[in-house]
């Protein structure tokens, strides 16, 4: 586990394959600090469990209270979570619980219009990237850091390592560097009707002034992030 901020850390997992392409995967938790849950350890995009990982979870975070998945394709992982804490409330991502790859996952909650404010909604504010026929996200917001946390919205892979033909595919979808953004095949399903609902989710984000960011697929951003989202989301 890497400390990124107070209470806040990134943990590096390993390439899964994704259409023939090697992803990187990253896990964050969170140390909750107010309330109810108060000491208690909030995980969104799980990665591979062992037992050293869990033990150093909960020995710097706290009992796993929260297991979130940012989108319907972040999924690989929650399962061996959700069994190993028994006790913790794991969430879905909208278009998960449909898939068939979601069979045997124990789910407690769902985010979405019209369900309950989350337990964890005192320290991390989140926003649903809505109006795409394919995909929706759920970006979140942990105040007390000022850190944004994106999943596959905005992605910014290392230069050195997008090499061959793979590197020639993701920069041309636009994922590869300083200036990452959305891949371009996502763009396109916010067409002809998603844009409203896209354009308030960037507003939501662009609101919250963030320092940080985390995202699931490249390089995470320590100072200016806010100025980072805003030009990730100059294509809407």
């Amino acid at each position: 586990m890497e400390e990124f901020a107070t209470n806040i850390w990134k943990v590096e997992g390993p390439c899964v394959n994704f259409f023939g392409i090697p992803y990187p995967t990253r896990m964050v938790v969170i140390r909750l600090t107010k309330g109810d849950y108060c000491d208690c350890a909030w995980i969104w995009s799980p990665i591979p469990i062992s037992d050293d990982l869990a033990e150093e979870v909960e020995s710097k975070a706290g009992p796993i209270k929260f297991i979130v998945s940012p989108n319907k394709i972040h999924h690989l992982f929650l399962k061996e979570w959700a069994d190993r804490y028994p006790d913790a409330v794991v969430y879905a991502p909208p278009g998960l619980e449909k898939r068939k790859v979601a069979d045997g996952i124990r789910f407690d909650a769902r985010f979405g219009e019209g369900e309950p404010e989350p337990g964890f909604a005192e320290e991390i504010d989140l926003v649903s990237i809505t109006g795409s026929y394919f995909m929706e996200e759920v970006a979140f917001f942990h105040r007390s850091s000022k850190t944004a946390i994106v999943c596959d919205f905005i992605q910014r892979h290392r230069e050195d390592e997008m090499t061959g033909f793979t590197g020639l595919l993701m920069r041309l979808d636009g994922l590869v560097g300083e200036r990452g953004s959305t891949p371009r095949d996502w763009r396109m399903t916010f067409w002809p009707f998603g844009k409203m609902g896209l354009r308030k989710a960037r507003d939501v984000m662009l609101n919250w002034n963030a320092e940080k960011l985390i995202i699931a697929h490249g390089m995470c951003v320590e100072n200016g992030a806010s100025d980072v989202i805003k030009n990730a989301c100059s294509w809407i």
